[in-house]
């Protein structure tokens, strides 16, 4: 029902605005956030596709995402202007970070009362921290490292050489080759700003986008700090526009969307595991993302492992405790055949008390957190 009724909608959206529709929705639930990601441009590609003849209509992109990797706005614009004329972006809710940066390039934004744009914040992946401890992040966030520099800066009057020691401790824990890496995906996203603003039909002044991209890329910004409808406009973006006549619709479809991502509802991945005698788990077919138009729709699932994480000793003892089975001990059994039974019996059950023993042995360490690991994530259709 709530497929048939999506269709509806989109098909609703188009007859209004004269348009082709393709909704990119991603799920912002915590603990099961989908992301922008490179295997979006070709699924795309394939919904457009399967538009054709595209009849001299624009495209219009219902996207609701939060988060994103900042090298995809760029190719996917790309396509999207090699197929269409004219290309609109509707914000019904959030579009964030990588969100934003598709929203540049397109001709109109049509934002909704909710409608959210936020500063774009590059964060580059990989193992980041590695402290004496052992901590260990999974991203680096430029807006951090930079803060951390301006800090260094404003230590008042430190001399040159203390400076220059205290970058060399900063450098025991942060490579200096990924702050080199993040400076310069710093640039080259400026750049891709830069260039999708210059892909609009009407093109802004060099001078205005300048200074747009100033504001998305002010010191420290962060994608938690949300620009709404009318502070986009202020910031230079005068092509945003809005549609009170569709309002209900947006936020309709945007609804059931939310549901079949089961947006609205907590998720603790590790509370399976937490009282049980499980170490592990997995989290089957988890739905991320919604990519669909009136002819198909995908579904991008993910499998999550979850697995116990134990606080061992620095000495590990393994003292396994081998109960063997009753015996009835007469005067007639000798003491040669006692022992070679038990050799035997031993040979033949020995690896699996082992094993009992070592999980045994596992099991009676503290849990001192829990893994996470993604795996198998696949587009379906639905």
């Amino acid at each position: 029902m709530s497929k048939g009724r999506r269709l509806e909608l989109i098909e609703k959206i188009q007859e209004r605005r004269k348009s082709h529709v393709i909704t990119y929705i991603l799920c912002d639930r915590p603990n099961a956030e989908g992301s922008i990601s490179q295997d979006a441009v070709g699924e795309m590609y394939r919904l457009l596709s399967e538009l054709k003849p595209l009849g001299g209509k624009p495209l219009d992109l219902f996207l609701f995402a939060h988060r994103g990797d900042t090298t995809v706005p760029w190719p996917m614009v790309g396509m999207i202007r090699e197929m269409f004329d004219f290309f609109n972006v509707m914000v019904p809710h959030k579009a964030h970070g990588a969100a934003t940066m598709i929203a540049l390039g397109a001709d109109t934004i049509v934002m909704g009362e909710r409608g959210e744009l936020s500063p774009i914040e590059v964060v580059v992946p990989g193992r980041f921290f590695s402290g004496e401890r052992g901590e260990e992040y999974r991203e680096g966030n430029v807006e951090d490292a930079k803060a951390l520099m301006s800090l260094m800066e404003n230590f008042g009057r430190v001399r040159e050489k203390q400076r220059i020691d205290a970058f060399l401790r900063t450098l025991d824990r942060i490579n200096p080759l990924l702050l080199g890496r993040m400076q310069r995906l710093v640039e080259q996203t400026k750049t891709d700003c830069l260039k999708l603003l210059e892909r609009r039909k009407r093109r802004f002044t060099k001078g205005r986008n300048k200074k747009i991209i100033s504001h998305l890329f002010s010191d420290f910004g962060s994608s938690y700090r949300i620009i709404t409808r009318s502070a986009v406009k202020s910031m230079g973006l005068k092509q945003v526009r809005s549609e009170k006549a569709l309002e209900p619709v947006f936020l309709e479809l945007l609804t059931l969307y939310e549901e079949e991502l089961v947006s609205r509802e907590p998720v603790d991945p590790e509370s399976a595991l937490e009282n049980s005698d499980q170490e592990e788990t997995v989290f089957s077919d988890r739905k991320l993302a919604y990519m669909e138009s009136t002819k198909r729709t995908r579904v991008l699932l993910e499998d999550l492992r979850v697995q116990k994480m134990r606080t061992l000793p620095q000495d590990i003892q393994l003292d396994p405790r081998i109960i063997l089975p009753s015996l009835d001990v007469g005067t007639e059994l000798k003491e040669e055949d006692l022992w070679s039974f038990i050799e035997g019996w031993l040979q033949s059950h020995l690896p699996a008390l082992i094993d009992e023993a070592l999980v045994r042995f596992k099991r009676s360490f503290p849990v001192s957190g829990y893994q996470r690991t993604p795996r198998h994530q696949r587009w379906v259709d639905e």
